[in-house]
């Protein structure tokens, strides 16, 4: 990484700040070597999981090159504080994503994983078993016994990334992609007096996102004139990104005792190269996806696990039936935030205060992942009473061309609304403390950061049913954290921490006919740690300090569960991540020397 900054005092009332920065940073990930490739899940009550993480295997390899510049001019005049100024920033993201490229498969039970493995036979064993709903198997294309329907297993979910010819190439994962982003501001600090400071501004910033291949030589060419087809092929850029801004602060009685703040103002946020990548490759010519269920074995070849699918070649020009492509919405924007902030600090005694704050945040055109492909034509006048899913009729529109019609879209939205009450003491009489409260609540339609393989809507033809808490929803928190200076030189620190539990969609959604709503549920990951820190200095001569710590942490021994799932782990596509007891109570002791 290489910094440069050049400050000059142009006058005694004006003063330039010039900034470039250069960073080089290699990313290579790689997953702890299994011996078997593809990555394997299977059973919902007790799911296991084992193979090769889909989104490492085999490896990854990433540079990323960045460099920005950026200058700002101020000028001081009388009660003004004015600031301007523009940045440019480029990123570059050079990497080879072996995603799916050893599969990802997903089973319903143990049992039905095993028929699956196994060499195939008559009976249900073998790629082409089915599952029937009186609990026997069959080997397609028999049917199941009078009387009892297919089940959907016991395949659930297969996937693998290629090239068009069917092989996992390097090529098929490797991007070559740039971000130019643009930004102007100005502002003004302006000391209105009678203990009235007014800063307001106006901030542009644009971004500028990667080329795509010509979309008419893609997989889906033949849909971009289809009305139905949410896409033009390309990725679109964002120029229009207009934000003003506005705060306040007011001594309401001059004397430094009673401090009333407000801002507000509009937000954006830039779209990561992860999701724009996907894009860019997942097109048909260089990259393509391969889906498969149970439903299948009807029609098409099946993966013999844990292999992948026999590679299928077609005519030059051509592209293999159910192709899988992801695609950005035609209309896409950024997500865009409308924050607005109040609190209240009051002075109770010397050096203690109470403060109170406010904040609401709307947000629209949040980013979301649909499958434009996976939902029929409409929603099944008549639902199974109890559910997780909704049930749709009519032929996926843009099959058997194409499988996945993955689509980055803005059509989500959110709502946060939270409060702040607290105590703070400056350090003084040997002490020094802090403690808050936070009541809030956070609601959205998708709180998906991180996985763009999944289609989380529960009815795709009524996205205003998916509205309810956010993932990351916590409607009670608490924070403490005091120094102490005690008798003998000892120094302590005490921390505490705690929060109510996050939300999750229990199964099922949908009970007797009754829709309790996405996030309904609480999980079991309530949080509390009491932390602290002992400390005392020994002098071993003029410049040379020894000193010995004791620490201790969830000194109570909470279980603290740790609960990252936000969907059931079946089907968790963030990786293979924690997931149970917390960190135990733990128990430190440490030595610093300073000299």
């Amino acid at each position: 990484m290489l910094n440069l900054n050049l400050f000059s005092t142009v006058t005694a009332n004006k003063l330039n700040e010039f900034h470039i920065t250069y960073s080089r940073e290699d990313r290579p990930r790689s997953a702890t070597p299994s011996s078997i490739p593809a990555d394997t899940a299977m059973g919902f009550a007790t799911t296991f999981r084992f193979g090769n993480p889909f989104f490492l295997g085999p490896n990854i390899d990433e540079l990323v090159k960045r460099f920005q510049l950026k200058d700002n001019f101020s000028i001081v005049t009388g009660k003004h504080t004015i600031k301007t100024g523009g940045e440019w920033v480029h990123t570059n993201n050079a990497q080879v994503f072996r995603g799916f490229f050893e599969g990802r498969y997903i089973f319903d039970s143990v049992t039905g994983f095993m028929r699956y493995a196994s060499p195939a036979a008559a009976g249900g064993f073998g790629p082409f078993t089915v599952g029937c709903s009186n609990g026997a198997y069959v080997t397609a294309p028999a049917s199941c016994p009078a009387g009892s329907t297919a089940t959907g297993g016991p395949l659930l979910f297969y996937l693998q990334s290629s090239s068009p010819d069917g092989i996992a190439r390097d090529a098929a994962g490797a991007s070559d992609i740039n971000n130019e982003e643009l930004a102007l501001f100005v502002q003004d600090k302006w000391q209105a007096g009678h203990g009235l400071t007014v800063d307001y501004g106006f901030r542009w910033d644009a971004q500028s996102m990667p080329a795509t291949v010509d979309p008419k030589t893609t997989a889906y060419a033949r849909f971009l004139s289809d009305p139905r087809f949410p896409s033009d092929g390309t990725l679109p850029d964002q120029w229009k990104q207009f934000q003003p801004r506005a705060g306040f602060a007011w001594d309401v009685n001059q004397d430094g005792k009673s401090v009333l703040r407000g801002s507000a103002g509009i937000y954006y946020a830039r779209q990561n190269m992860l999701t724009q990548v996907g894009s860019v490759t997942t097109n048909g010519i260089q990259q393509k996806s391969d889906f498969r269920n149970t439903a299948f074995t009807a029609f098409a070849d099946m993966p013999v696990w844990p292999n992948l699918l026999a590679p299928s070649s077609v005519p030059a020009g051509t592209f293999p039936l159910f192709t899988g492509i992801r695609v950005f919405d035609r209309d896409y924007r950024n997500p865009r935030v409308y924050s607005v902030n109040v609190g209240f600090d009051r002075e109770l005694a010397p050096s203690l205060a109470a403060y109170v704050d406010f904040t609401v945040a709307k947000s629209v055109h949040l980013t979301r992942f649909l499958n434009y492909n996976a939902h029929g034509t409409a929603a099944a006048a008549v639902q199974p009473p109890t559910r997780d899913t909704t049930t749709y009729v009519g032929d996926n529109p843009f099959e058997p061309q194409l499988s996945d019609v993955f689509v980055t879209n803005s059509r989500g939205h959110g709502l946060y609304r939270g409060g702040t009450f607290g105590i703070r003491k400056r350090f003084s009489q040997k002490y020094q403390l802090e403690a808050n409260y936070v009541l809030a609540k956070d609601q959205d339609d998708d709180s998906n950061e991180r996985d763009p393989f999944t289609d989380r809507s529960f009815n795709f033809y009524d996205l205003s049913l998916d509205y309810g808490p956010a993932d990351r929803d916590i409607r009670h928190k608490f924070n403490f954290f005091t120094y102490v200076e005690l008798p003998q030189e000892f120094r302590i620190n005490v921390r505490m921490q705690g929060r109510t539990a996050q939300p999750i969609t229990s199964s099922p959604r949908v009970l007797n006919g009754v829709d309790r709503g996405r996030n309904w549920d609480r999980k079991d990951n309530k949080y509390f740690s009491l932390d602290w820190r002992l400390q005392r200095a020994f002098r071993a001569g003029p410049t040379v300090q020894i000193i010995p710590s004791l620490e201790m942490f969830n000194t109570l021994n909470n279980t603290n569960n740790v609960n990252p799932l936000t969907t059931a782990g079946l089907f968790n596509f963030d990786g293979f991540l924690r997931q149970g007891v917390g960190d135990p109570r733990q128990l430190q002791l440490a030595v610093k020397v300073t000299f």
